[in-house]
């Protein structure tokens, strides 16, 4: 089988309830508890997002869409075993408020080590941009702020869905959302609602964080290539001799 051109991951989850109708002592035992009712993904090839911003933005329409279903799986395999195999192969994992919702939210269906994997790809651009901002932006706020297609109805709706049956509706807002994040972080830079100025790409985008992740695995391979220090350790003196030290010397200079 050819090698897999390397790609990012752009995901996003629809559960089947909400927050606080689940057990557990605080919220984030709640989001733990929280089922998946469908999530979908897609990977975009990184050279593409890595070339310009039109060709990133191309990538992003061309990309096939994967959606899968909690409760539609093969026997002994799980129901997200395609998306887990993804993001152990993706050099990126996008999300909107993956690390405080998204990613705890599937735990259950992961191995821990794994998920440690998993979670060190995360490019989460809610968090970054509320760590520079101190704001809880909308994903739909910032759509708007940047002229793109909105999003088509919100988390709430999702669950009636869910419970309706309702499963094309379910599906076309999951898929939605995730094509709607992969636009947002091809764009160079993004306005921000509320406090009216930029971002700059190294903030949110998906190209600087793709550099920053090579760049990374780079200086990781050639830690691991460089011979130690004690190898090419030798005295001034010679090949295998100790070097003096200011104890050995005698010539009485310090």
């Amino acid at each position: 089988m050819a090698e897999q051109a390397p790609f990012v991951v752009v995901w996003d989850i629809e559960t089947q309830d909400i927050i606080k109708n689940m057990p557990g002592a605080d919220r984030s035992e709640q989001i733990m508890n929280l089922e998946v009712s469908c999530l979908s993904f897609l990977k975009i090839p990184s050279h593409s997002l890595l070339a310009c911003p039109s060709e990133a933005q191309r990538a992003v329409e061309a990309a096939t869409m994967i959606t899968l279903w909690r409760d539609e799986d093969e026997p002994g395999v799980g129901p997200f075993a395609e998306l887990l195999a993804a993001f152990d192969d993706a050099e990126l994992i996008v999300s909107y408020n993956g690390f405080a919702f998204d990613h705890p939210v599937i735990f259950k269906h992961c191995a821990k080590k794994r998920t440690e994997q998993h979670l060190f790809k995360v490019h989460d651009v809610f968090s970054r941009l509320r760590e520079c901002t101190t704001i809880w932006f909308k994903l739909d706020d910032l759509l708007k702020a940047n002229a793109l297609a909105t999003k088509t109805a919100n988390g709430l709706k999702a669950i009636e869905w869910w419970a309706e049956g309702e499963r094309g509706l379910l599906q076309e807002y999951c898929e939605c959302d995730v094509r709607a994040l992969a636009r947002l972080v091809c764009l160079p830079v993004i306005q921000l609602p509320k406090i009216n100025t930029t971002a700059p790409n190294y903030v949110f985008g998906i190209t600087s964080a793709l550099a920053a992740r090579r760049a990374s695995e780079r200086l990781r391979l050639l830690a691991v290539q460089a011979p130690t220090r004690a190898d090419h350790e030798t005295s001034p003196l010679g090949v295998g001799e100790p070097s003096k030290t200011l104890e050995d010397d005698d010539s009485g200079v310090s």
